[in-house]
């Protein structure tokens, strides 16, 4: 997936999952005013909440960050909902 595509999907609150290295992750939302209104996490593990799709495509997973994972992986890799 590109990254123009992915931040389409953020900004239009597409839930999105994604298998990476082993590991599912998710990409859900709050529906409450919170600034950091975008969730993001390995699954059965604590979220980080950030404001945007800028911000969430700079965390990290294992000193990689999402944007760079999410550039490398192929469609069939990603559920979105």
């Amino acid at each position: 997936m590109n990254i123009e595509q992915f931040k389409e999907l953020i900004n239009s609150s597409r839930e999105i999952e994604f298998d990476y290295n082993g590991s599912r992750f998710s990409i859900t939302y709050y529906n409450d005013n919170r600034p950091n209104h975008i969730s993001f996490c390995e699954f059965n593990k604590e979220p980080v909440d950030v404001k945007s799709a800028d911000e969430l495509l700079r965390v990290n997973i294992d000193n990689i960050s999402v944007e760079e994972i999410i550039s490398s992986l192929p469609d069939s890799n990603f559920d979105i909902f």
